[in-house]
């Protein structure tokens, strides 16, 4: 186990991990999903809390 005082080489921070291969509609899908729940979100928030 490391220490907390040990140098981490560069290279180990760049490594990405490999992406997840998705189709076009699923990418579409989510995205619309996402927004949704971001709408959906603010409209709660709105609500709650009025100006």
């Amino acid at each position: 186990m490391k220490n907390k005082y040990q140098v981490v080489p560069r290279a180990a921070l760049n490594k990405k991990p490999p992406k997840a291969e998705i189709s076009e509609a699923d990418f579409r899908r989510r995205l619309k999903n996402i927004a949704e729940w971001r709408k959906q979100r603010l409209a709660e928030l709105r609500a709650k809390n009025p100006r």
